[in-house]
C-alpha cells in the first residue's frame, strides 16, 4: 500500500508527517496481527466462541474457593462411592433396596461428597425413575449432612460438538441439579475433542458447578477442578500422585477400577468374585491409609464398582466390609 506525503504548512509539517505515516502503518499491522491470530485459534480444531480473550479461545481455571462457599479441603473430606444409575439401569435389580433405603445408608456415613451416583446415558432423555430416584437419595442425604454435594457422570469422551454438550449439560442439570460433572473419557482413548472439554467447564463454572475429570492421565483438560485416578492393580503409584499434584494443584480422588461399557478388568472380577471379605477390607484400607501421606482422598465404595452384568457391587450386604469402611471415615477422613 502507498502512502500519500501529504502537504506541510510549517517547519514542523516533516515530523507531522512521519507521524501521520507511522500511525497507519502500525494500524495495518494491528488489523493483519487480529486476523493472524484469529487464523491460527481455529487451525487448532478448537470449537471457539465469544470470550474476553484475544484469540477467541476459552481459557479455563479451577474455581476459587470463594466460588465453591468453602476450600476445596472441606468439600472433598469424606468421599463416598454409590453407582445406582449406570447408562439409564439400575444397578440393584432383583434387590430390596430403594431409593430411600440408600439414601439412609449414604447418609449414616456423613459425607462431604457423594461421587458417581448416576451416570447419564450416553444417547437421549433421562427416564422418571432416573430423576425420581437421584433426587431421593441426595434429599435424604442433606437430610442429615447439609453440607454434602453430589456429581453426576457424563460421557464427554464420545462428544463431537461443544455446542450439543453444552446443551446436554443444562438439558441434565434442570432435571437433576448436581453441584458437579464428572468428565468420563474411556481408559483406552487417545484423544478428546479440546472445544468439548473447554467450553462444557466454561458452561459449568459459570453457574458455580466444579468440573472433574475420569480418564486417561495423559488427556487431563485445562481449568477442572478434581482429578479421578483409578486403583489399577488396586493400588496407586506415589510418584505419579507427586507428579499430578505438582503439575495440577487440585483434588485429586483415587476410585477402584470398574467395568467400562462392554469391557471388563482382571482387577474388577478379582474385587467382585475372586476376594472374600478380608481381601476387600484390606485393599481398602491400604488405599485409605495413605491419603494424607500422598496427597488425595480415596473414594470410598459403597455400591460400587460395576461388573460385567452392569450391576454395582453392594458392599451393605458385607458386615465386615462396612465395619471396616465406617472404622476408615472414622480414622481418615
Amino acid at each position: 500500500m502507498r502512502v500519500s506525503p501529504g502537504v506541510g504548512n510549517g517547519p514542523d509539517s516533516g515530523n507531522d508527517n512521519a507521524m501521520r505515516n507511522a500511525a497507519t502503518l502500525l494500524a495495518l499491522l494491528m488489523i493483519f496481527s487480529s486476523a493472524s491470530l484469529r487464523a491460527a485459534g481455529g487451525a487448532r480444531g478448537q470449537h471457539l466462541t465469544v470470550s474476553p480473550t484475544p484469540s477467541g479461545e476459552v481459557l479455563n481455571e479451577p474455581l476459587s474457593p470463594a466460588s465453591l462457599k468453602m476450600p476445596a479441603s472441606r468439600i472433598f473430606l469424606r468421599v463416598v462411592q454409590a453407582r445406582l444409575f449406570h447408562n439409564g439401569d439400575w444397578t440393584l435389580s432383583g434387590s430390596s433396596r430403594t431409593p430411600l433405603t440408600i439414601g439412609r445408608t449414604l447418609a449414616a456415613l456423613h459425607p462431604t461428597f457423594v461421587t458417581g451416583l448416576l451416570r447419564a446415558p450416553d444417547r437421549g432423555g433421562l427416564s422418571e425413575r432416573e430423576v425420581e430416584g437421584y433426587s431421593a437419595i441426595r434429599s435424604a442425604v442433606l437430610g442429615s449432612n447439609k453440607g454434602c454435594r453430589f456429581d453426576v457422570v457424563v460421557n464427554a469422551g464420545v462428544e463431537q460438538s461443544a455446542e450439543q454438550f453444552v446443551r446436554r449439560l443444562r438439558e441434565l442439570g434442570v432435571r437433576l441439579h448436581p453441584d458437579a460433572w464428572t468428565f468420563y473419557v474411556a481408559p483406552e482413548d487417545v484423544s478428546i475433542n479440546p472445544g468439548v472439554f473447554a467450553e462444557g467447564t466454561a458452561a459449568a463454572h459459570a453457574q458455580g458447578m466444579m468440573v472433574g475429570y475420569d480418564g486417561p492421565l495423559s488427556l487431563i483438560p485445562q481449568g477442572i477442578d478434581y482429578l479421578v485416578v483409578r486403583a489399577w492393580d488396586l493400588h496407586v503409584n506415589r510418584r505419579q500422585l507427586d507428579q499430578l499434584r505438582e503439575s495440577h494443584r487440585i483434588p485429586i480422588l483415587v476410585e477402584l477400577p470398574t467395568s467400562f461399557g462392554n469391557r471388563n478388568y482382571p482387577e474388577v472380577s478379582r474385587y467382585l468374585e475372586e476376594m472374600d471379605s478380608s481381601g476387600r477390607s484390606s485393599v481398602l484400607s491400604g488405599l485409605a491409609e495413605n491419603q494424607g501421606a500422598w496427597g488425595y482422598r480415596f473414594a470410598y465404595p459403597v455400591f460400587y464398582p460395576i461388573g460385567e452384568d452392569r450391576r454395582a457391587f453392594d458392599a451393605t450386604g458385607d458386615n465386615i466390609l462396612m465395619v471396616t469402611i465406617r472404622a476408615l471415615l472414622a480414622r481418615f477422613n
